[in-house]
């Protein structure tokens, strides 16, 4: 029996219906053909008609409508679910921004052999910023502790406190994570990989984990990493598979006061459900 070689590829849509398109034609297009499948969860849009050609001209490429703006995640998890009423579970599940560029010759040919040939539960490639010139994974290397994420609950409490503790942290990135993290060029198991790319074997799912986060926006990638410690799952960081994020302004850095709002509310989640047990 042939190995199911099955990739979806989950993207979220948000008003930047333009985006999502270019990155299927530009970024996947050449790889549909290889049992590679798209969902895009369309969360908002001001232009549908981009999205329905992308549909119209890729065999493998279906829409999903959520009936209101379900965030990063939970737009997810309803795109997956909305897969499988129809298909039965892909041998790997991406979570993906489309502000990206896969910059490995053969990306997707190269995660099937992984697939087939790796053990883990959970992987992140090498995601380097253009903006931030640094290399975003692995996004934490050891468990974080409960006094971490009480200090980022109370600096998500106002939004001129997350101002401040934004700007010191863009600021430490720039001096030193530029020198610390592009040494790293192996594999590696890691706590938690960025939220930008995150590859979730079927083995994440068959083991009982989720992608049903209750949070609306942000803390993803400390959802998943703390999933994985509660289920024994493994998570690697595998530099050979190599994406450019362009997180290009700082509008995605420097949040709105509803976005900080969100940032605190994901915070109080993550600190009541995983970190009670831990200081």
């Amino acid at each position: 029996m042939m190995k199911d070689k099955r990739i979806l590829f989950l993207l979220i849509n948000y008003f930047n219906e333009f985006e999502v398109a270019e990155f299927v034609s530009a970024q996947l297009a050449k790889y549909l053909s290889a049992d590679v499948y798209i969902t895009i969860v369309d969360n908002g849009s001001k232009d549908t008609s981009l999205l329905n050609k992308v549909v119209m001209k890729y065999n493998n490429v279906s829409i999903f409508t959520p009936e209101a703006n379900a965030g990063y995640f939970g737009g997810a998890y309803q795109g997956l679910q909305y897969y499988l009423s129809a298909n039965t579970h892909p041998n790997a599940v991406i979570i993906c921004n489309t502000d990206i560029t896969l910059e490995s010759e053969n990306f997707v040919p190269q995660l099937q052999a992984m697939l087939d040939n790796s053990d883990f539960d959970i992987m992140g490639p090498d995601v380097y910023s253009t903006f931030l010139k640094y290399h975003q994974n692995p996004y934490i290397l050891k468990r974080i502790t409960s006094n971490r994420i009480k200090l980022y609950k109370f600096v998500t409490s106002n939004s001129f406190f997350y101002a401040v503790f934004t700007l010191l942290h863009l600021l430490k990135s720039k001096l030193v994570k530029s020198n610390t993290q592009t040494a790293i060029h192996h594999t590696i198991d890691t706590y938690a990989i960025h939220g930008s790319f995150v590859i979730f074997n079927k083995s994440y799912f068959d083991k009982g984990g989720s992608i049903k986060y209750p949070s609306f926006l942000f803390g993803e990638e400390l959802f998943v990493a703390e999933t994985a410690i509660k289920l024994g799952l493994k998570t690697i960081y595998c530099p050979a598979l190599k994406i450019n994020h362009f997180q290009n302004t700082t509008t995605g850095t420097f949040k709105s006061g509803r976005a900080v709002r969100l940032l605190h509310q994901s915070y109080s989640y993550l600190l009541d459900s995983f970190f009670t047990d831990k200081k």
